[in-house]
């Protein structure tokens, strides 16, 4: 006759600690919801600079002969008002791009706080904004100006006339 030893061959545990442990560390996995990348972060070009805090005398010319200075200029975006009671008047400021990346430095350094016609200039690396092709097809800001509005039909609607009982 053989018996079975309970030495030999323990029996399983019922202790909540034996069973629960292999529970609370491997769970069923849920599945995972599509979610699209994160943009990337903006990144700073060196060559090119933001001016700010110009003066609204200031103009194209002005900003081209004190940064022709410390090197070859290769664009510059002075920007306007396009509507409003200011159209046609400079935003105060500019986007003024080098074609080497030690000149913009050498620019940045030398007049950033620098006095011009009353006011300190801001000099910074521009940031270049992420292209976000996902922002420009989405419905949420594309607007079909072929279907009328709730307030346009609102407004064209007929009031039912009143009448008398």
């Amino acid at each position: 006759m053989t018996s079975v030893s309970s030495a030999s061959s323990p029996a399983p545990s019922t202790s909540s600690s034996s069973l629960s442990a292999p529970y609370l560390t491997n769970p069923t996995p849920k599945p995972k919801l599509a979610t699209p990348p994160p943009p990337p972060p903006p990144t700073i070009r060196k060559d090119r600079l933001y001016i700010g805090n110009l003066h609204p005398t200031v103009d194209e010319y002005t900003l081209l002969q004190i940064f022709q200075k410390h090197g070859k200029v290769a664009h510059l975006d002075f920007l306007f008002h396009k509507t409003g009671p200011a159209k046609g008047r400079p935003r105060g400021y500019a986007f003024l791009e080098y074609s080497d990346k030690e000149d913009a430095l050498k620019a940045l350094v030398a007049l950033n706080d620098k006095p011009l016609r009353g006011r300190k200039l801001v000099v910074t690396f521009a940031h270049q904004a992420p292209m976000d092709h996902a922002a420009h097809s989405s419905k949420r800001f594309h607007t079909d100006t072929s279907r009328p509005t709730a307030l346009s039909l609102l407004k064209t609607t007929k009031k039912p006339a009143a009448t008398n009982d």
